[in-house]
């Protein structure tokens, strides 16, 4: 084995092992990761399936500058060389949904109170979703030469890639603040069961990323597939148009959709200032749960394969 990725200690029956190497030992030609506390995983295994998930949680918990550093470096790469830098975060979206509301309220004539408030909060976790669950299912593939080096719980890259869409979602809240002021709306204090919504939005993303990066592994097909799902998606999700502009007996299909809690829940907090229903929220928590609890049980019985499979 490779001197970079062990060292070999003598073990009690003569033969050596290979000991795994903290990330404060590794050159920076191995890893974009910088130096910090040393991790080092897989210490005293619990047993049973509930001390599994102890490990693992223990393991993502030591591994948390890794995590950290990841996103820090992608954000610090996207806008690399930009004059305006982080403000392309609050831009982009801002003239993305100006441009998007112009269509749709007057070449379509859609008669909506705000339109452009509506657009922007069912667009704001649309996008945080679609880009995670793209960026996730590639997590595993594009980090190929830094797990095969390193010791790393794998599922940090899928969650390094949520955390970074989420930090992009957060600062386009604040382009947000600036319409939501500028069409000289008024906050409400419904405005505090946002971050309750978006926390339910994040696990359920989560869950459903690492599933996608262990199928997109295994399966290459898959990341094709993706994108033509998630296009599907799009439009079955009220965000350009309202539920009210289908039939009545035809709005429960809405339910089917497995984004339509979390979407709904954001336009009634941000463009309606009332709070989310509780239907909304108890539908979003237990499929946050559920795409939770699959995520990490697919992941955890594939994560062994995956270095055979990159």
């Amino acid at each position: 084995m490779s001197s970079m990725g062990s060292r070999s200690h003598p073990s009690g029956d003569g033969l050596t092992k290979p000991t795994p190497v903290g990330l404060a030992e590794m050159s920076p030609s191995m890893s974009p990761i910088s130096a910090e506390p040393q991790f080092e995983p897989w210490t005293d295994p619990r047993t049973g399936r509930f001390g599994q998930l102890l490990d693992d949680l223990e393991n993502l918990w030591k591994a948390r500058y890794v995590v950290s550093n990841l996103v820090r470096q992608e954000l610090r790469v996207r806008y690399q060389r930009s004059s305006l830098g982080f403000l392309w975060s609050l831009l982009n979206p801002l003239m993305l949904m100006s441009m998007m509301s112009l269509v749709f309220s007057q070449v379509f004539q859609l008669r909506v109170t705000d339109y452009a408030l509506y657009l922007f909060a069912g667009m704001l976790p649309w996008t945080f979703f679609s880009l995670s669950i793209n960026e996730s299912s590639t997590s595993l593939i594009a980090n190929e030469c830094l797990i095969r080096k390193v010791p790393l719980p794998k599922a940090v890259f899928p969650l390094a890639r949520v955390l970074i869409n989420l930090t992009t979602l957060l600062l386009s809240l604040t382009a947000f603040s600036v319409l939501f002021l500028a069409l000289g709306a008024r906050p409400s204090w419904a405005i505090l069961s946002l971050p309750l919504v978006l926390a339910l939005l994040t696990l359920f993303t989560l869950g459903m990323g690492l599933t996608a990066a262990i199928l997109n592994t295994f399966f290459r097909d898959f990341g094709h597939i993706i994108g033509v799902l998630l296009q599907a998606l799009y439009f079955l999700t009220p965000i350009l148009y309202t539920p009210a502009m289908l039939p009545e007996s035809s709005r429960w299909k809405f339910w089917l959709n497995p984004l339509y809690s979390y979407i709904t829940s954001c336009q009634q907090i941000l463009h309606d200032g009332q709070w989310p229903g509780i239907p909304e929220l108890l539908v979003g928590a237990i499929l946050a749960m559920a795409s939770l609890v699959l995520g990490y049980l697919i992941f955890k019985t594939n994560e062994a394969k995956v270095v055979f499979r990159l």
